[in-house]
């Protein structure tokens, strides 16, 4: 019998739900045989002895939640779950069609590498064999794992979140609907990355198997599992057993927003020291995996998000104080990473970091805005934070350029655009601000005076203020990029960010 949003749902997801429902319980019968066997009520009392009362507590949790095959803990008709609803939709406005977080997406493909079957040179070998790779690399894109993966948005908590209230009917459910197709990049890019990194790991791994006596099938189905563990270990994930008790809670939803890959990498260097303290495995594989998720990837990410790679293009030298700032600002935006994947504590510090910092500055002006530190700790959530932000970037485009909003005509650069997109998109969570700021990158992109990896970062999703793009003022007549003078833009300026 139909429900009510069922014409918002698709087969797929009536499917979906009557497996949760009428078949899920059947066909996990031996699992929960297993579980109330393994996980007794004497076993976990003597495990919550060994470990505590918190791991007992985050262990029924994920149980729970593997049960159910659900995150939430909370009924989805509850105001704490429509308000929850509300602020994550935000993560979906931010998301929608993002083409530079595709593009950062696509580096985790190195984090299939090893030490073992997998190393750099197993790697390039793997790779050199073309028409092996590719036939890997078209497998892996295209097997269930990746299909459900893309189709379900099962990357982590919040995108998961929006897919679950897309199928429902209603306002929300099509205002869901457009965030979940606005994610396709991301989704894309993803999977490009696993089956791209992990078309050598699932070669290389096969060779292991077979050589260790197993036939090609037993090799191939096994090397598969492999790969599909690790890449449900070391890229994104809302699957229940690989989330913590806090993602999961509407608490975490909001102040761990944006923090899935973060505290899969988290837990990925607690094991590693953990094993290398109490020496279990391979101490240089330990070792490598605690240097490279805390700092290599680290490095790479928060550098090419604050568009690093501009000053290696520019004709101009940097000066000493403009690269000091953006080197301080790249190790804080790592600090802040790590601090952030371990909990909702590490968030608190982070933030409570970032106020201090930004009192410590202020109060080194001659005209200090001390107000600038309560937008610093409303950062504490980003989805509230997106939310508010865009509000007052609205009010002072409103107060700034009121002016050239009523006589700039019906020009793409009139900011009138952008300021009513911001303040839609923050009450009704529909990305009108995306798509402005998405037409005025390409529109930008198009100006012949602009070099060429200029125009591909702007496509990219990089601002032209973060890549060193000057603004033109009403007194600057158009010249050759280079005859230009490179000119600091007013903060005020500074009011939105991809």
């Amino acid at each position: 019998m139909p429900k009510e949003g069922w014409p918002a749902g698709t087969i797929t997801t009536d499917i979906q739900e009557s497996i949760n429902k009428g078949v899920r319980a059947k066909y996990l019968t031996q699992w929960q045989n297993n579980v109330d066997v393994i996980f007794s009520e004497k076993n976990m009392n003597k495990l919550e002895a060994a470990y505590g009362k918190k791991w007992r507590k985050a262990m029924e949790n994920m149980l729970g939640r593997m049960k159910t095959g659900r995150n939430r803990n909370f009924s989805d008709d509850s105001l704490t779950a429509r308000f929850t609803d509300w602020l994550q939709g935000s993560i979906g406005t931010i998301m929608f069609f993002n083409s530079r977080s595709a593009l950062l997406q696509t580096i985790s493909s190195v984090n299939f590498l090893n030490f073992t079957d997998n190393n750099p040179l197993s790697a390039a070998k793997a790779f050199s064999n073309q028409k092996q790779y590719w036939s890997d690399f078209s497998k892996l894109i295209n097997s269930d794992f990746l299909k459900a993966r893309r189709s379900g948005l099962r990357i982590n908590v919040n995108e998961a979140d929006i897919a679950d209230m897309a199928k429902k009917g209603g306002p929300r459910a099509v205002v869901s609907k457009l965030l979940q197709l606005g994610f396709a990049p991301t989704q894309i890019a993803d999977s490009f990355a696993i089956a791209s990194g992990g078309a050598t790991f699932y070669r290389n791994r096969i060779k292991t198997y077979t050589k260790q006596g197993l036939s090609q099938q037993e090799a191939e189905t096994k090397a598969f599992d492999d790969f599909r563990e690790n890449a449900e270990e070391s890229q994104q994930s809302s699957r229940p057993d690989r989330i913590s008790m806090q993602q999961a809670g509407p608490l975490g939803r909001l102040i761990l927003a944006f923090q899935n890959t973060p505290s899969q990498y988290a837990r990925i260097i607690d094991k590693s020291v953990r094993d290398l303290k109490n020496r279990r495995g391979d101490a240089k594989t330990n070792i490598s995996k605690i240097v490279y998720y805390a700092t290599v990837q680290n490095l790479i990410f928060n550098a090419l998000q604050q568009a690093l790679f501009a000053f290696a293009f520019d004709d101009e030298e940097p000066e000493d104080e403009e690269k000091k700032d953006k080197y301080i600002s790249i190790a804080n935006g790592m600090a802040d990473s790590l601090l952030r994947g371990t909990g909702v504590a590490g968030g608190v510090v982070s933030v409570t970091k970032n106020a201090i910092m930004r009192i410590v500055e202020e109060s080194q002006k001659d005209n200090p805005n001390y107000e600038k530190v309560g937008a610093d700790l409303q950062r504490i959530a980003p989805p509230i934070s997106s939310k508010l932000s865009k509000i007052n970037q609205a009010a002072r485009s409103f107060k700034w350029d009121k002016d050239e909003m009523i006589n700039g005509g019906w020009g793409l650069d009139n900011p009138a655009y952008l300021a009513v997109g911001n303040v839609v998109s923050a009450t009704t969570n529909i990305p009108m601000d995306r798509a402005v700021k998405k037409i005025n990158n390409l529109t930008k992109a198009s100006d012949s005076d602009l070099e060429t990896w200029e125009r591909l970062a702007l496509v990219g999703g990089w601002q032209g203020w973060e890549i060193g793009l000057d603004e033109e003022t009403k007194q600057t007549k158009p010249q050759p990029r280079k005859a230009r003078k490179k000119k600091t833009i007013k903060k005020r300026k500074i009011i939105t960010r991809d």
